[in-house]
């Protein structure tokens, strides 16, 4: 079973339009830029509940920009999640994290492959957080371009 959960930092790797471009900086009308990163749509939505907590109006299939403040904060919330992903929490207490319903696999789907999930999860997290924490050193804002 190949991931989904893998953040891809070449736009020529991105197959098709089901991702989720993440790009430094303000929203410029263009999409598929060199300087950001991509998610599957189904890998992304994992982050869905931490990014409304701090940003509530976002929604993925719209632009959205973040100010770079914010993004150190839901970095740091990301970062949480993975440190609680590593303690092999029950599956009861990751609906607090992940809200199933905005995810492709399924409670019971995760549940089955939770090992894998998490470990594959939290190296996504890991990587992202790292890009975040960057981008953040020189940009004011980070926009996510939805579906």
């Amino acid at each position: 079973m190949e991931s989904t959960f893998e953040m891809i930092t070449n736009v020529d790797k991105v197959e098709n339009a089901y991702y989720i471009e993440v790009k430094p900086g303000e929203y410029n009308a263009k999409y598929w830029n060199k300087e950001s990163v991509y998610f599957a749509d189904e890998a992304f939505a994992y982050f869905y509940t931490t990014i409304c907590k701090y940003v509530p109006q976002y929604q993925p299939t719209q632009v959205t920009e973040i100010k770079a403040e914010t993004w150190l904060r839901i970095s740091n919330q990301l970062q949480e999640l993975a440190y609680f992903l590593s303690t092999n929490p029950p599956m009861i207490k990751l609906k607090k994290w992940i809200d199933f319903s905005k995810v492709e696999e399924t409670y019971k789907q995760f549940d089955h492959h939770k090992n894998q999930y998490i470990r594959e999860l939290i190296n996504m997290i890991k990587e992202f957080t790292v890009w975040i924490t960057k981008v953040c050193q020189t940009q004011s804002y980070i926009t996510i371009l939805g579906t």
